[in-house]
């Protein structure tokens, strides 16, 4: 009897009826509608996690001289503009501190916003230096 009463209430209120062809076909699109939504966000909690810098065997301290950064036969990690180039012709004193001086002095006259040289030495032909600044 019970049985009987259940039945008939729910095929009063339609609790047992298939869903309507229109009806199923909204339910499949909130499936596949969540389903790419979590998709997107697990992609977007993946991508923006901060990136752990770790040093390795070429990673070195820079340093600092005249509030230039001189990195010689090096180059910054961070990005940079390149201002130009600076040429260092017949140089009387060959000692490295009197080259490199004279490169931030001669940069400072011509580059007066920068603030790093990559500087390259060469045995046999002209000293030159780029002269950047960091962003």
């Amino acid at each position: 009897m019970m049985q009987a009463i259940l039945l008939s209430t729910s095929r009063k209120y339609g609790m047992n009826k298939k869903p309507e062809p229109a009806e199923h076909k909204k339910m499949n699109m909130k499936k596949h509608l969540n389903g790419f939504l979590l998709g997107v966000s697990i992609t977007l909690l993946l991508a923006f996690k901060g990136t752990n810098f770790t040093p390795n065997a070429s990673t070195a301290e820079v340093n600092k001289i005249e509030d230039f950064y001189v990195f010689t036969d090096s180059k910054p990690v961070m990005p940079f503009d390149s201002l130009g180039a600076i040429e260092l012709g017949f140089v009387t004193d060959t000692q490295y501190e009197s080259i490199r001086n004279s490169l931030i002095k001669k940069s400072r006259n011509k580059f007066p916003n920068a603030n790093g040289l990559i500087m390259k030495f060469d045995k046999k032909g002209v000293d030159k230096c780029t002269v950047i600044r960091i962003n």
